[in-house]
């Protein structure tokens, strides 16, 4: 028994094409896609109608809860201001059917296969969707989480096993933080798949990885899949997502093109600048202090650290 396990693709149909490619060598039994699936990227419609033919199991990531609101929707947020420009740009793109299988998609499953110890998939974390897990003894994953800016102080981050112990699967699938990762724990395996699109290891290849059922427990193996980056930049430029989505398009842009978290780097500039300007405790940001933060960034020293 094979499985192919995915995670934010992100809108990235030639990586995405790239990785089904290598999949077909190893006849997998299913997919399962870890959510995050047509933001960032300038191939939203295209990315989600061929993730639809898998056969497999698909789920919702928090980036997608943008669409589901649209598609629900639901008052709790949708954002009008030039930061979230590439967002609506992708949202425009896609047509209700779209908008609504995304809705219709969970925030979680199980993946029970006879004879095999079942699996639970996540995108961020199982009892909170917005709380991604990060590693605890990998020295080189944790390296580059810290590089790229995500990764939180040790006592803010959820514990492992803890979360392993919460759940009745031995085996968890998580997603969102672009990097990919294992650990085995007293209580389970954790498997983080890393990302289709824009891996923040410094790697610019598309990352998933097999889980293939042997000797009685799933064996992982991570893969990283070289793809056409001339073709996605094309792309970003012929289909207007880089000029209509401002800065935030020309960041993931870049982070598509080095491995590095440019997007993190471009937001951290951009509360500055607001804090500097008066504005804090979730007040309303104007768009020029936006456009401010755009045309002030140090872009050439973002994809090239000291």
């Amino acid at each position: 028994m094979r499985l192919a396990i995915l995670s934010d693709v992100h809108g990235n149909l030639p990586a995405l094409e790239a990785v089904l490619k290598d999949v077909h060598q190893y006849e997998v039994d299913g997919f399962i896609v870890a959510g995050d699936h047509v933001d960032k990227g300038p191939y939203p419609s295209e990315t989600l109608h061929l993730l639809r033919t898998l056969k497999g199991w698909l789920i919702r990531g928090n980036a997608d809860d943008y669409f589901f609101d649209q598609a629900t929707r639901t008052p709790r947020i949708w954002p009008d201001g030039r930061k979230w420009a590439a967002v609506r740009w992708a949202c425009q793109r896609l047509d209700e059917e779209d908008l609504h299988f995304i809705g219709s998609l969970p925030e979680q499953c199980v993946v029970a296969m006879p004879g095999t110890a079942p699996i639970r998939v996540v995108h961020c974390s199982p009892h909170d969707s917005t709380k991604a897990l990060f590693p605890s003894r990998d020295p080189i994953a944790l390296a580059w989480f810290k590089s790229a800016n995500t990764l939180p102080p040790e006592s803010d981050r959820l514990d492992v096993n803890a979360v392993l112990e919460q759940i009745d699967e031995p085996l968890l699938v998580c997603g969102d933080t672009h990097i990919p990762w294992q650990e085995e724990c007293e209580n389970g395996v954790v498997v983080n798949p890393g990302a289709v699109s824009f891996s923040l290891n410094g790697d610019t290849r598309a990352n998933y990885a097999l889980l293939i059922w042997q000797d009685h427990h799933w064996q992982v193996e991570h893969r990283a899949v070289a793809y056409d980056l001339d073709r996605i930049r094309t792309a970003f430029q012929t289909s207007g997502f880089l000029e209509e989505g401002g800065g935030m398009a020309r960041a993931f842009l870049l982070a598509i093109e080095t491995g590095l978290n440019v997007p993190r780097s471009l937001l951290m500039h951009f509360h500055r600048l607001a804090t500097e300007a008066g504005f804090r405790n979730g007040a309303a940001i104007p768009d020029e202090v936006w456009e401010q933060a755009a045309a002030t960034f140090d872009w050439n020293a973002a994809v090239n650290p000291r």
